[in-house]
């Protein structure tokens, strides 16, 4: 499978997903992993990026999948990688593919997979500055078709609730945050997020999942990622933006252990984001790339920061 049939796959899955629910508040794989899912390497222990987070839970969430219970565990690794831990990948399991983008020189000998026109964000490569990348496909396995290893006990928090860890994550953004409104936005002209208090929600960790989403549109600013969608997108630019902030609360929330629900207004965009996906089945994936550069850029304001780096494959 090289990286186009990846991208089709995966879009595929997601546009008959939302054409056949019927009820209008589908429900993307983002939001139906769980607290806290946040795929990892389960021999370097790093996370998976931006893109690879939504290949792996639309797999995980597979309705076919036998056990798709335990496809819950963040655990995924390479055949070598399992058996160099120990583990032995039980016949017949299939393998989910992923993506690694690397330079043309580290893939010199590989004829299987044409290099494509652009990268996740749409930048083409002949206009590279610095060496080209060009995308790896590879198969991982998750640790629900191992035998032979056994999960690490989840961490525990020394020093933070996951509460306090949002709050934590929040401060150090050291982003302009007005509370107590009873809407939620980010307006680029006065570099200002405002947002309901915690105490005007139902469930207060909704509070933080919409922070999170806001945060994500605040790093658009041409201060910070100059996050421009407009040459890509067109006249569907505004809900590839709300795709790239929902996407980025997600890869956050999960990262923090708390729960990440669809906004309300989720559903006005599931028209917009059909179009988009039908259009260019590259485009969801770009989407996870410019949610992953904000959660990074954030990351990096953070006051402490003990976590894995951040790697793509």
């Amino acid at each position: 499978m090289n990286y186009s049939e990846l991208c089709d796959k995966v879009t595929a899955s997601i546009i008959e997903a939302i054409e056949t629910d019927g009820t209008g508040k589908w429900s993307a794989p983002w939001h139906r992993i769980g607290t806290g899912w946040a795929p990892r390497n389960a021999k370097t222990e790093k996370f998976y990026g931006g893109t690879n987070v939504i290949a792996l839970a639309s797999e995980a969430m597979e309705p076919t999948q036998p056990n798709t219970d335990e496809y819950l565990s963040p655990w995924w690794a390479t055949y070598k990688q399992w058996s160099d831990l120990g583990g032995q990948v039980r016949k017949s399991e299939r393998s989910t593919s992923i993506v690694k983008w690397v330079s043309k020189a580290e893939k010199a000998g590989r004829a299987d997979e044409p290099p494509p026109p652009t990268t996740p964000d749409g930048i083409t490569m002949s206009r590279l500055h610095g060496p080209q990348l060009i995308p790896r496909v590879y198969g991982v396995f998750n640790v629900a078709q191992v035998d032979g290893w056994t999960p690490p006990e989840p961490a525990v928090l020394a020093e933070h609730t996951p509460i306090e860890a949002a709050e934590t994550w929040i401060v150090s953004s050291r982003a302009d945050i007005r509370f107590g409104f009873d809407h939620a936005c980010y307006s680029p002209a006065a570099d200002r997020i405002e947002v309901p208090g915690l105490g005007q929600y139902d469930d207060p960790l909704d509070h933080y999942s919409t922070v999170c989403h806001e945060l994500t549109h605040w790093t658009s600013h041409p201060s910070r990622l100059n996050r421009q969608l407009g040459k890509r997108f067109g006249d569907d630019a505004y809900a590839a933006e709300e795709l790239v902030a929902e996407l980025g609360a997600a890869f956050t929330t999960a990262r923090l252990g708390i729960k990440n629900t669809p906004r309300a207004d989720h559903a006005a965009y599931l028209g917009h984001w059909l179009r988009i996906l039908k259009a260019d089945s590259k485009a969801l994936f770009a989407a996870a790339s410019q949610a992953q550069k904000a959660v990074d850029y954030i990351t990096g304001l953070q006051v402490e920061s003990s976590e894995p780096t951040e790697v793509s494959a």
